[in-house]
């Protein structure tokens, strides 16, 4: 949900993962503590984050690693509730690419929590994947992790990998799928790509949003109108040319 690098601090916790430099602002920690007061038990809320963590590494190494494919050097900053895969260089590349490197990061969760499941099954465990998903295939089903910490931290990882992964596929602007449906618009559109675009980044965010506060959830319903109205002013903004934009992932 970022579109611009947070500025450096001295609290930033630096460290590179397959060659990729990854820097983790301070509110990251924070914001994810914050999303997961729920949990009263240290050790549930120790899960949490750990697991929060896990799954918004690997998504934004999958943009990383896609970056990587196509030949560009990227760096990776969390941040906020989720992060950022920058590239090094300009490059000039084909829009499929833009398409390829958008969809890598939530196709890389949604792959880690497959493997993750299939770990279980084979093992012998039920898969601990709460909300209709989980529901609708009887993952539940079967004997779960005796060790309290494993099991909430692999619920937890699974729970963020699969929906905040289908989340991020929305068609919301800067979400990956707002990316990807941006880029559409300009494969096939191009004098208004951006205004239709951003049409439908406010009609997806203010559906979730409205759905978010009937079913319960105040912080779906701010998050997913803020990008509502956030989209709703980049529309009165747009002037209509086929100027740029700066992509992030």
């Amino acid at each position: 949900m970022i579109i611009g690098e947070p500025p450096r601090t001295q609290a930033d916790l630096n460290f590179h993962a397959f060659g990729i430099p990854i820097r983790i602002h301070p509110m990251f920690w924070v914001l994810t503590l914050l999303l997961g007061m729920r949990y009263p038990e240290p050790e549930v809320l120790l899960a949490w984050l750990l697991a929060v963590l896990i799954s918004i590494l690997i998504h934004e190494l999958g943009h990383a690693m896609a970056f990587r494919y196509y030949g560009v050097a990227s760096y990776i900053v969390l941040y906020s509730f989720g992060g950022l895969a920058i590239p090094m260089q300009e490059y000039g590349r084909p829009k499929l690419n833009h398409i390829v490197i958008s969809a890598a990061g939530p196709a890389a969760q949604l792959l880690a929590a497959t493997m993750v499941g299939i770990g279980l099954t084979v093992a012998g465990y039920g898969v601990p994947l709460v909300g209709f998903i989980g529901e609708w295939l009887h993952l539940f089903e079967g004997p779960q992790l005796s060790h309290p910490f494993a099991h909430y931290l692999v619920q937890f990882f699974l729970y963020v990998s699969v929906y905040w992964a289908l989340l991020n596929l929305l068609p919301i602007y800067p979400l990956d799928g707002g990316q990807i449906s941006r880029e559409l618009f300009l494969k096939w559109d191009r004098t208004d790509a951006i205004k239709h675009s951003l049409m439908l980044s406010i009609i997806a965010a203010g559906a979730i949003a409205f759905r978010g506060l009937l079913g319960g959830s105040l912080f779906i319903g701010i998050m997913f109108g803020y990008l509502a109205y956030s989209n709703y002013q980049a529309l009165l903004a747009h002037s209509g040319s086929s100027g740029g934009y700066r992509q992030r992932w």
